[in-house]
């Protein structure tokens, strides 16, 4: 079953309400590891991380949720690499620890139990939770920064509050390292994560894959222009990525979608399918 087909919500539906929090992590686990290994949980930006990553690199999953991007990203930068995988949520980050041994990628992939921000501290996280009493993970969002409310949300779901941790990437890496791709997926509160990033991205210029989702950047007080400018006004450049292809973008273009910020120092790793420059 794939990770979100009828047969799955019917026995999640059925099971969630008799099972302990710890039970169903284990079962969740068994199914986002299953979907995982054969491929049928998957996004089209997977494709880029064997062209953006080099063994022995190091790379940051923002958001890890249950490990998709941690599990592609540790065969790409191999066993001398590393990956960095933050991810607040408790029951999300054990749930990714069980598929990680399941999928056996824990060599070199460090599970960060704390979310990414502009500045560290404690904020509290808005989680949807399903008729069932079961969590949705993949739409957990922070409920404030900088004593903003978000103004997400979602009508369909119960929610419930998680007081969690949040880390500035720029002071959790206090000295620089060899940081060549940041995947970031945290429900409008990206650029945040971004700003906490600052100097990692000026002088290492990693590949930046990113959800722009216009909406949720609205619920925070944001502009898609404020995470465009951020980025260009860092030397980067936008793309989308498409039929195997990266297309050059504009901020005109974002739509609710993963984009991708390159610097044109790492453009040469992409020059495959990227158009030639004139």
């Amino acid at each position: 079953m794939a990770a979100n087909s009828l047969p799955r919500r019917v026995v999640k539906r059925l099971l969630a309400p008799v099972l302990t929090e710890g039970t169903y992590s284990v079962l969740q686990a068994l199914a986002m590891g299953w979907d995982i290994r054969r491929g049928t949980w998957s996004e089209p930006e997977l494709e880029l991380l064997p062209l953006g990553l080099r063994s022995g690199e190091t790379a940051l999953d923002i958001g890890a949720n249950f490990g998709l991007y941690a599990y592609h990203m540790s065969r790409a930068v191999g066993p001398n690499g590393k990956v960095y995988s933050f991810e607040p949520i408790p029951f999300t980050a054990r749930t990714f620890r069980l598929v990680q041994r399941g999928l056996g990628f824990g060599g070199n992939v460090e599970l960060v139990n704390k979310g990414c921000a502009d500045k560290g501290g404690r904020v509290a996280f808005i989680v949807p939770v399903l008729g069932t009493g079961a969590i949705s993970a993949g739409l957990v969002h922070m409920g404030r920064n900088d004593d903003r409310s978000g103004k997400t949300t979602y009508a369909n779901f119960a929610t419930k509050s998680v007081d969690c941790e949040v880390v500035a990437l720029d002071d959790f890496f206090p000295t620089n390292r060899d940081i060549t791709l940041i995947k970031c997926d945290i429900e409008g509160a990206d650029l945040f994560a971004m700003r906490g990033a600052r100097r990692i991205l000026e002088t290492q210029h990693p590949t930046v894959i990113i959800e722009i989702v216009p909406w949720y950047l609205e619920g925070f007080g944001l502009t898609v222009p404020d995470m465009t400018n951020f980025f260009f006004d860092l030397g980067y450049r936008l793309y989308r990525y498409q039929d195997g292809k990266l297309r050059p973008s504009s901020t005109e273009d974002v739509v609710e979608d993963n984009w991708i910020f390159i610097h044109p120092s790492r453009r040469d790793r992409f020059a495959s399918i990227l158009p030639a420059e004139t």
